[in-house]
C-alpha cells in the first residue's frame, strides 16, 4: 500500500507533545469517551470519506482501502452520530479527480459548517511524492505530496496532472472551519501530508506513516494497518483521536511503518 510525509518539530511544539523515535504523542491526559454508546444523530457533524482499491498496479496494489473506507463510514454513521446524508463516501471508481475535490469543496462552501461544528476526512490510498530521487521526478516542480485518484491513469500524470497534490488539498481543507476536525491519510508517503491548511487549529492529523516510508495491509484483518489499529481497536472503542494514535503506534511500527500525528486541537479530540 503506498502512502504520505515527516512530523516538523514546530508542528510538535504547537501539539504540546513529545517525540520518541520519530512518533509524535500529544501528551494529554487521554480518557476513554463517556458517550460513545448508540449516539444520536447531530445534523452539525459533516464528512468526506474516500477508499481506492485501483485498477492497476501502475504504483503498487492496494486491496483493502475501500474496506477501510467502508468502516470508517460505518463507524461514523452508525455509532458516532454522522447523518448518513451529511457524508459523502467515494470508494473505488466513484473517487474520480473530480468527485474528490467536488466532495472536499463542498465542506469548504458549506455555511452550516461553523465554529459548533464536526469534520472527519479520511482518505485512504495510493499517496506518491515528487522529488529529485524518488516517486515522480517532475522538472521544475517542487518536492511535494499527492494522493492518487482513481482515474490518474486519464492524465498525464507522471508529470503532475491528474493527482491531488498536498498544496491543493491545503487550500481547501484550510477553509474548512469548524471548531473540530480530524483528518486521516492511510497510503504511503502519508508523512509529508503536514503543510498548514491541512494541518491548522482545532484539528487533528493523523498520518500512516513517515514521508519517506511505504504503508502496509493486514491481509487477515483485510484492512490497512494503520486504519485497522486506530479505527477499528481505536476510535471504535470509544478512545479519543490522540490515544486511538498512541495506542496504534507500537503495533503499525511491527509492520513496518511509523504513523505522525500533528494536533492542534485543545485537550482530547474526541469524536461523539
Amino acid at each position: 500500500m503506498i502512502n504520505v510525509f515527516l512530523l516538523a518539530a514546530m508542528a510538535l511544539a504547537l501539539a504540546g507533545g513529545v517525540a520518541s523515535d520519530d512518533t509524535f504523542t500529544t501528551g494529554k491526559n487521554l480518557a476513554v469517551s463517556p458517550t460513545m454508546e448508540q449516539a444520536g444523530k447531530d445534523y452539525n457533524k459533516f464528512a468526506v470519506v474516500i477508499g481506492i482499491v485501483y485498477d492497476n498496479y501502475e504504483f503498487g496494489v492496494i486491496n483493502f482501502a475501500d474496506r477501510d473506507a467502508g468502516s470508517v463510514y460505518g463507524l461514523l454513521t452508525e455509532k458516532l452520530g454522522y447523518p448518513e446524508e451529511n457524508v459523502v463516501l467515494l470508494q473505488n471508481h466513484e473517487a474520480t479527480r473530480e468527485n474528490i475535490m467536488a466532495a472536499l469543496e463542498g465542506l469548504a462552501e458549506n455555511p452550516a459548517i461553523d465554529a459548533g461544528a464536526e469534520v472527519t476526512v479520511f482518505y485512504s490510498g495510493h499517496g506518491v511524492r515528487s522529488a529529485p530521487d524518488v516517486g515522480l521526478n517532475i522538472p521544475g516542480r517542487e518536492p511535494g505530496y499527492a494522493i492518487v485518484p482513481f482515474d490518474f491513469l486519464g492524465f498525464d500524470y507522471r508529470s503532475g496532472a491528474g493527482l491531488i497534490w498536498d498544496r491543493e488539498l491545503a487550500d481547501v481543507l484550510g477553509r474548512i472551519e469548524p471548531g473540530k476536525m480530524w483528518v486521516m491519510i492511510d497510503s504511503c508517503n502519508a508523512g509529508g501530508f503536514t503543510r498548514p491548511g491541512i494541518t491548522g487549529p482545532n484539528r487533528v492529523v493523523t498520518l500512516s506513516s513517515r514521508a519517506e516510508e511505504m504503508s502496509n495491509e493486514i491481509d487477515g484483518a483485510g484492512r490497512g494497518v494503520f486504519t485497522y489499529f486506530l479505527v477499528e481497536e481505536g476510535l471504535a472503542r470509544g478512545l479519543s483521536v490522540e490515544q486511538a494514535f498512541s495506542n496504534s503506534v507500537p503495533p503499525a511500527a511491527g509492520h513496518g511503518q511509523t504513523p505522525q500525528i500533528v494536533d492542534q486541537y485543545p485537550g482530547n479530540l474526541f469524536l461523539r
